[in-house]
């Protein structure tokens, strides 16, 4: 392995051993041997912390996520999810594959202005998506990732079957068009994102839901013991077509951001909204059966964002990764009962 990989190891694998700062990002180790004791899984991706996920190339989907487009198919494989306001009160998903890819992702739908910001922390991923608004379509020929839409291809592209109808019925094969975006250039690999801890912070407090309500569609969370974190969309169980089973995160992250006017419209001429990641505010995170409220960073859109709690940068629980982005209005925390 080579000493840039171990060094992303070692970033990952500190929080992991028996130190002096166990919910940070960097702490002081006593001994090899309880560093190479408290790695964990071989190679973990540093998007998620999943295992052999080091250095493999970034492939970013746009998805749908109305109604018509549930299941999706393949979320449970992703590294990350981004849950993202748009349009009419909706939300749409980006999902990022780097550690796996499934038999197929979909149904795939348009790009929107807030997908930049997060394109960028990858570098110049693969991305796929179905099109875009004709004024998007110029800012999104400027940023670096290696474009796969289908309106530069239609090469592991197709519509999926009744039930499902357009244009909630366009999937993907995303190993070939990982192989078409490495043809026409080097794509970024999985190489920095975060670090991960078996344990969180003492004064996280236990959690039985957090929920985003946007005017049109809603995004819960929910604690079941036993299963983990449940997804749900409109109040419905989230569930992943391929495998049958529920989509259940390891760490949930909501981030009170601010949405404004990008100054584009939809085709039926609704306001598209744009939601700023960049700066600092409140944010909620979730794993391990609880919450903390703490702050968020990110100063350029070329880096991750950071989660602090009392000036501690804090770490996440390997596994998939959900961040959804909300005004703090939208949000609303429901702690677990306290027992007598």
């Amino acid at each position: 392995m080579s000493a840039k990989w171990w060094a992303v190891l070692l970033g990952i694998s500190l929080t992991l051993a028996g130190c002096s700062s166990p919910f940070g990002t960097s702490a002081d180790t006593d001994s090899s041997e309880e560093i190479v004791e408290d790695l964990g899984p071989i190679e973990p991706s540093p998007l998620s912390g999943r295992e052999f996920g080091l250095n493999k190339p970034i492939l970013v989907l746009k998805i749908d996520n109305v109604k018509p487009s549930r299941p999706h198919e393949g979320l449970a494989a992703a590294d990350q999810i981004y849950v993202e306001r748009i349009e009419g009160g909706y939300s749409r998903l980006v999902a990022v594959y780097a550690t796996e890819l499934p038999a197929s992702v979909g149904p795939i739908r348009s790009a929107r202005p807030t997908d930049i910001s997060i394109l960028r922390q990858f570098g110049a991923p693969a991305f796929g998506y179905s099109g875009a608004q004709s004024k998007l379509i110029p800012l999104l020929d400027k940023e670096p990732f290696v474009d796969i839409s289908n309106r530069v291809t239609g090469d592991g592209w197709y519509r999926a079957e009744s039930p499902r109808f357009a244009p909630h019925d366009l999937m993907v094969n995303p190993a070939r068009l990982l192989q078409l975006a490495e043809e026409k250039r080097p794509v970024s690999r999985a190489t920095f994102g975060f670090t991960f801890s078996r344990e969180f912070h003492p004064d996280a407090v236990k959690t039985s839901s957090i929920r985003i309500e946007f005017p049109a569609s809603s995004t819960e969370f929910k604690w079941v013991t036993g299963q983990g974190w449940l997804v749900y969309f409109d109040d419905v169980l989230a569930t992943d077509a391929l495998t049958k089973q529920a989509l259940s995160p390891s760490t949930v992250i909501v981030q009170i951001t601010q949405t404004k006017n990008s100054g584009l419209t939809d085709s039926f001429g609704k306001d598209v909204p744009d939601q700023e990641l960049t700066g600092t505010g409140k944010a909620f995170l979730l794993r391990n059966g609880k919450s903390l409220e703490l702050t968020w960073e990110r100063y350029s859109d070329n880096q991750f964002p950071t989660f602090k709690y009392q000036g501690e940068s804090l770490s996440l629980k390997a596994g998939q990764i959900w961040f959804a982005y909300a005004s703090e209005s939208e949000v609303t925390l429901t702690k677990a009962p306290v027992s007598p």
